[in-house]
This record gives structure tokens, sequence and C-alpha cells, in this order.
């Protein structure tokens, strides 16, 4: 194992220790701390980029709603392998917070190692636990999503339109067709319409009747 490699572990180590309190268990692979929830799952992500010396660590915060993705996905073309992984929500700690300071943390030798767990655990319960709680339900997602169309901070811009009308879907919102005309044409200026025909393919599932109940 490597300096860096051992870094790296203890870290993974040392939040371990800490989440599991929340019943968030480790991934130790892909550094990520996931807890089941009745309706999908709520993720806290770490991404190490590698630096000249040792780690710089983004935390990242993303959520689940299963029968989001699950309508998502029988448009979206994604392997049958990669369906259970997709976030309805998600983003780094940083852009959630918005403040303009850097919610990132270096990690060169060991004797940051405890500082690091201490500053992660800390994120962890002052922002991305009251986001879960936030956004742990279908019409919470709705409204961040659709009050207004044009952000797509939580989401991606490829992704936003999709899941928002999704949501507007199950909770019936009476603006749905106006949400229709304002993704449709999100995404015919997105990458020149790349992902149009899979959204107009979306359109017409949802206006199924056995899509949406």
């Amino acid at each position: 194992m490597t300096e860096r490699e051992f870094l790296k572990s203890e870290v993974l180590k040392g939040l371990y220790e800490e989440l599991i309190h929340y019943d968030y268990i480790l991934i130790k692979s892909t550094g990520e701390f996931v807890k089941k929830s009745k309706d999908g799952w709520f993720k806290y992500s770490l991404l190490f980029l590698i630096r000249d010396e040792g780690w710089e660590i983004n935390p990242t915060i993303s959520l689940r709603i299963n029968l989001v993705e699950e309508i998502y996905h029988t448009v979206s073309g994604f392997e049958k392998k990669y369906q259970k992984g997709t976030p309805t929500l998600g983003t780094s700690v940083e852009n959630y917070i918005n403040d303009g300071q850097e919610y990132r943390f270096r990690l060169v030798n060991e004797n940051q190692i405890n500082k690091v767990v201490s500053g992660l655990t800390d994120l962890f319960k002052k922002v991305a636990l009251p986001f879960y709680q936030r956004y742990s339900s279908i019409e919470a997602l709705d409204k961040v999503l659709n009050e207004n169309p044009s952000d797509s901070s939580l989401t991606g811009a490829i992704f936003k339109g999709a899941k928002g009308l999704i949501l507007a879907k199950l909770t019936k919102r009476s603006d749905y067709p106006d949400l229709v005309k304002v993704y449709t044409s999100h995404y015919e200026q997105l990458a020149d319409g790349f992902y149009l025909k899979d959204f107009e393919k979306l359109i017409l599932k949802l206006d199924s009747s056995n899509i949406v109940n």
C-alpha cells in the first residue's frame, strides 16, 4: 500500500466509525457512505482528487427516489447495471452551500487525518443530514426542481428537465403543460438538441396510463 492509499484508507475508516452511528454503510471502492430509505437511498460521497502531494477531498451529497429513477430509465438508455446507481438529486457540498468558500480538504500526511475526519463529519451533520431530510419526499423534490425550472444546480443540465417533469406528473402539478414547453425548449438548446429525442419519449411515457397512476 502506498502512502497515498494509506491516507485515503484511514480517512474512510475514521469517517465510517462516525457515520455508522447514523446507519451509513461504507462502500470503500467508491468512497461512498450509503443509507437505504424506504423509497431509495441517501449517499455521502468523497471524491479523492490526486494532487502533487496527497489528496484533495471534495465531499458530495445525493439522494435517490426509486420511483422517479425507474420511470426515468424507461427512456434513459442507461445499461441495466448502472440504473440502480443514479441519484435523483445531487451536488457537491461546496456548490450546495454556495457562499464563495471551498469546502474541500487537503490530505498530505498522517498528522492531518483526524482533522480531516472531524471536518468531514461536521459537514455531514450540518449539511448532509438536513439536505436528506429536506428533500426526502416527492413533493419537496418537485418544489425545488420545478419552482425554478432554469436552475439545474441540484441535478445537472442533462437530467433537470426529465427529473423535473416526472416529479411534476407524480404530484399532478397544474402547470404541467407549461413545464413540458419549458423543458422541451431546454433540451432543444442543450447540446444542439442531442437529448431532445429521449425527452420526447419520456413525455409520451408520462402521458400513457400505465406509467403514473
